[in-house]
């Protein structure tokens, strides 16, 4: 007996990490969640992690990040990389993270899987209730900051507020070096705005400034303050903004232009500044104070997204004139996040040139934008503390929500009459029925063994039953919205998929493009609660690398549907169309460059006039003519939301609503740059696709498809033969390209 005490207690010994034999990992990791920590929950967020070692030979392997997305989805993000000894490696990486999310797991591996180091970064709050993130709620503004770092911008969360459909919020501004700015134009959507305060241009890689630009193009809002670092002619931001950049000069600033900017004004100001002059690109954009050299502000649309550059550095302003700047800075970030031809001017300008395609308004904002004004003092700002329990979803979610409503429509649960038949009778033969029949052969001490039987019997047959019951067709659903304009740029497309497998597996996907955005999506409750501890029970796998992030693995379970979420930039949109005008009558012309039939459409001239057109044959011209009538295409957006049932049969069944898929994540954005193009006098063209072929499909699987394919074009009628019909709100503008 001592020997054998003796052995067990030498094997304890042996197995216990004791400090002779556990081996330390040669891998120290740093990581970083969010712009300095916030984020915006089941939103694509930039996620920063160095990798340094003690390593004296390379080292090739994979990263692995693993965090819980959503209620239902668990993200697993893998990155390759080689490692080099003694010089540190940055990762830039992209995720979505859920409100109630409590950790993000990292792993490192080699070629062979094998786990070299592992560990969980906390996300979630403390006992003491300090959290290391900060929640951006849907009325809160996130504004990222790169460059210099000036003090009064850094403090402007103190002296500024955030207004937004939802009420009043918080507006957190939070930097970033230039090192650290994401790769990729995912790791900027979470930011309302995205400050280029004079940075070192060089600093920066080239795909952080192609990130940067497709961002802007997606619907990003962007501020470049121009100082003592000229910003090169051939970067992609120089590409992007629609304003060249004139010589260096010395400019004079009036007292009165001072003033109405928010600064003291006590005397005029000269200041070192690159004139900024309109490219002849140029369609929708505004200036401020002006001279015959160019201007010192300036704000225009850039494909969705909207950028505003100042053509001089702030700080050059004399001290007692600089004193509190707050209003400056609220009134120049105001004049990039609202237009004030769409909705009301948030801050008083002195706009001296300005050429706009026209002007229809008064216009209204519907949409869940967000903007900034000065705070007075009259309503206290609420505490982000005791918000920090509670999390109310927006627009883009409500709308995904009645996407996701209808795939899953027709996709019928095991009726419940299956289970209590299967209970009724596993309770019969358990019961009454085991009993007599081994009573009658004098066996009933054998009741353990056929108790255990039957359990066995109905465990297998209740899964293979199962899989019986639900075997049939694959069935993958798509909603997809692809968004372009005239002449300008790359198109976006957003897919919202949901896929039914008849039997549980891990399913992966042929025909996925190269450049594409993948995660999974949810339907989300209207107000989402820390203590909730949603676990998410299902698993997303993707690769990602520059530029994108595709799925190599996705379980699918048989009692659900599994959605999914994919953005992507296109090369070309699938339609062109040109608008003109004779006496009251409109002309349009629509070029279908797509290999499937259009079904019809409509183009929509303002919020509720329009003209209606049917069906375009695949590769080929069409147009139309007529008049132009009521439309209330795109409605408010409490109205919008939901579905739309029709009777069949004296059933009613329930049909989707094509704009909330206007609506949705990952539209949204482009819906509200649309809305403000309409307000400038540009058309936009809708149309749905009839049947078209879907973007990707199930690997060695076939499946039943079902595809809802809309595109809209946003087009600027020429001015030589186009006159408004809305002159009686307002002349348009005569200096129109």
């Amino acid at each position: 007996m001592l020997r054998v005490s003796l052995a067990l207690t030498f094997l304890v010994f042996l197995a216990s990490p004791g400090p002779s034999w556990a081996k330390e990992s040669p891998f120290n990791v740093d990581f970083f969640c969010g712009w300095d920590g916030c984020f915006r929950p089941m939103e694509w967020t930039p996620v920063e992690i160095e990798i340094g070692s003690t390593l004296t030979e390379p080292f090739e392997g994979n990263l692995h990040m693993s965090v819980q997305q959503d209620g239902l989805n668990t993200m697993h993000i893998v990155h390759g990389f080689a490692l080099t000894p003694d010089i540190r490696l940055y990762v830039p990486l992209v995720t979505k993270i859920a409100f109630y999310a409590q950790e993000s797991s990292l792993s490192i591996t080699n070629k062979r899987g094998r786990v070299q180091w592992s560990q969980d970064f906390s996300l979630s709050m403390t006992r003491d209730g300090i959290r290391p993130t900060t929640v951006v709620n849907e009325n809160d503004m996130l504004v990222g900051l790169v460059g210099q770092a000036k003090a009064d911008l850094l403090r402007l969360g103190q002296k500024s507020f955030c207004t937004s459909y939802r009420g009043r919020g918080i507006v957190y501004v939070k930097t970033k070096l230039p090192r650290m700015v994401p790769w990729d134009w995912t790791g900027f959507v979470s930011l309302d705005l995205l400050i280029l305060y004079d940075p070192d241009w060089e600093q920066f890689k080239p795909q952080q400034l192609n990130g940067i630009a497709q961002w802007v193009s997606n619907g990003g809002r962007l501020l470049v303050v121009l100082g003592s670092h000229p910003l090169p002619p051939d970067s992609p931001v120089a590409n992007l903004i629609p304003f060249h950049t004139g010589k260096v000069q010395q400019v004079t600033v009036s007292a009165g232009d001072l003033r109405d900017w928010g600064f003291s004004g006590l005397q005029s100001e000269t200041v070192t500044c690159w004139p900024l002059t309109p490219k002849p690109q140029a369609r929708v954009y505004d200036t401020e104070i002006s001279d015959d050299n160019g201007s010192l502000f300036a704000t225009g649309y850039v494909g969705f997204g909207r950028v505003g550059v100042l053509a001089f550095d702030p700080a050059a302003i004399s001290g007692r004139q600089r004193v509190n700047a707050a209003p400056f800075w609220v009134g120049r970030m105001a004049a990039i996040l609202e237009d004030p031809k769409v909705g009301t001017a948030l801050s008083a300008g002195n706009s001296r040139s300005g050429r706009l395609v026209g002007y229809r308004g008064p216009y209204t904002t519907r949409f869940a934008s967000r903007s900034i004004r000065l705070d007075v003092g009259e309503v206290e700002t609420p505490d982000n503390r005791s918000r920090s329990f509670e999390y109310r979803t927006g627009t883009a979610q409500a709308a995904s929500n009645a996407i996701m409503e209808y795939l899953y429509t027709g996709i019928k649960p095991l009726s419940i009459w299956w289970v209590i038949l299967l209970l009724t009778a596993l309770a019969l033969l358990l019961g009454p029925i085991d009993y007599k029949i081994l009573k009658r052969k004098d066996r009933l001490p054998l009741t353990w063994l056929t108790c255990a039987f039957w359990i066995t019997i109905f465990t297998v047959g209740a899964y293979y039953g199962v899989q019986f019951l639900r075997a049939g067709d694959m069935e993958l659903r798509l909603v997809s919205v692809v968004d372009g304009i005239e002449d300008d740029g790359p198109a976006w497309s957003t897919v919202h998929s949901g896929l039914f497998a008849p039997y549980s597996a891990n399913y992966r996907f042929d025909g996925v493009g190269e450049n594409q955005w993948w995660s999974g999506i949810a339907p989300t409750r209207e107000r989402e609660w820390a203590y909730n501890r949603e676990t998410g029970g299902r698993r997303i796998y993707c690769v990602q690398k520059d530029g994108s992030s595709l799925p190599y693995s996705v379980p699918i379970n048989i009692w659900t549907v599994q959605c999914l979420l994919t953005e992507s930039p296109v090369e070309q949109m699938p339609l062109a169309a040109r608008l003109t005008r004779d006496g009251g009558r409109l002309m349009l012309q629509i070029s279908n460059r797509s290999d499937t039939a259009i079904l019809g459409g409509y183009l929509l001239l303002d919020e509720s006039r329009g003209l209606d057109f049917g069906r375009i044959e695949a590769d080929s011209k069409r147009q139309f003519e007529g008049s132009s009538r009521s439309i209330h295409a795109w409605q408010n957006l409490n109205l919008s939301i939901g579905s739309q049932y029709y009777y069949e049969g004296g059933t009613r069944r329930r049909r989707f609503r094509n704009e909330n898929a206007f609506f949705a994540q990952g539209a949204l954005q482009r819906t509200e740059a649309i809305h403000a193009y309409l307000a400038h006098g540009a058309a936009v063209v809708v149309v749905e696709y009839d049947n078209a072929p879907v973007p990707f499909t199930v690997k060695g699987r076939s499946s039943k498809y079902d595809h809802i394919k809309l595109a809209r074009l946003v087009i600027f009628p020429g001015r030589e033969d186009w006159e408004t019909e809305y002159d009686r709100n307002t002349q348009p503008d005569k200096d129109i390209r």
